[in-house]
């Protein structure tokens, strides 16, 4: 198998600026299509590469879209302990695997509604992440192709544009809209005229797009994290692979998308690593640490 473009070629981050393990003090993970293959598959040898990177005294640290509650048995199994933080529901909540909260950004009741019959007008399925629960519209059928591959625990059918209305309700902390991948593609333009300005609109997985305030991203959650840490942002490693990581990439000193990304997102990052099945995340740390 050929490596992807940027990770031995010449003018990739690492032939260009001649980066090693010395240039950083953070790194930082998405999960899904980055160190998690689509039948949710985590190796040993991305395991070992960042056990090896916090042997270096690297912070390690997961960026994920995932909620909370579906974050911890992957980072657990990386190696988290109690007091590691979790960048997770894109950026608008940092948590300890502890359960401390250490930032959360949410989306006002009422624009958080307006989302809600916007998607209902179309026909589009929308689901409300509030904080350990979700609240899902009836189900459409791209909701159901969906749910057949990926499963959320402790889902909730309802009216959710009445649940916002209820007096049980709180700001969300982001909302999703699922359709089909090519159906996405016709109205997606149309969402984020709609909200511009307003909301950060973002696609993570084929079925998703992410809608959450412009405040709840992964590359401002990076950057609260690194205030905390004392850390120069310049000094950070991130890694990722969907639309909902490219603010992420930007921010880094050094993005690396992964081999598997779409083209536009390859086109932010500093370099590019081999695609997820052929464990780019861990081969790309080894060249780092060998480099180093």
């Amino acid at each position: 198998m050929s490596p992807a473009p940027g990770f031995l070629e010449e003018g990739g981050f690492l032939a260009g600026k001649r980066a090693s393990i010395e240039d950083f003090d953070v790194a930082a993970f998405d999960l899904d299509g980055t160190l998690l293959s689509r039948d949710l598959r985590l190796s040993r040898a991305s395991v070992e590469a960042l056990e090896a990177l916090r042997e270096r005294g690297m912070r390690v640290i997961v960026a994920t879209g995932r909620r909370f509650e579906g974050a911890v048995e992957y980072v657990e199994r990386l190696g988290f302990r109690e007091e590691d933080p979790i960048i997770c529901f894109g950026g608008a909540m940092i948590r300890r695997l502890s359960g401390e909260t250490l930032l959360h950004r949410t989306v006002p009741r009422d624009l958080s509604a307006e989302v809600v019959e916007w998607a209902r007008e179309r026909g589009i399925h929308s689901r409300i992440f509030a904080d350990g629960r979700v609240i899902a519209s009836p189900e459409t059928p791209a909701a159901l192709a969906h749910l057949r591959t990926f499963y959320e625990p402790d889902v909730v059918v309802r009216d959710n544009l009445s649940w916002l209305c209820s007096k049980e309700a709180e700001d969300p902390t982001k909302l999703v809209l699922v359709d089909y991948p090519d159906e996405i593609e016709g109205w997606l333009p149309e969402a984020r005229e709609a909200f511009a300005g307003r909301l950060f609109v973002t696609r993570s997985l084929p079925h998703y797009v992410e809608i959450g305030g412009l405040e709840g991203r992964k590359s401002l959650a990076l950057e609260f994290m690194c205030g905390l840490w004392g850390v120069d942002p310049a000094r950070t490693l991130a890694f990722g692979d969907a639309e909902n990581d490219m603010d992420l990439l930007e921010f880094a000193g050094c993005g690396v998308a992964m081999g598997n990304a779409r083209p536009h997102v390859r086109a932010v990052a500093d370099d590019v690593a081999p695609p997820i099945d052929e464990d780019g995340v861990a081969r790309y740390i080894e060249r780092l640490l060998g480099a180093g």
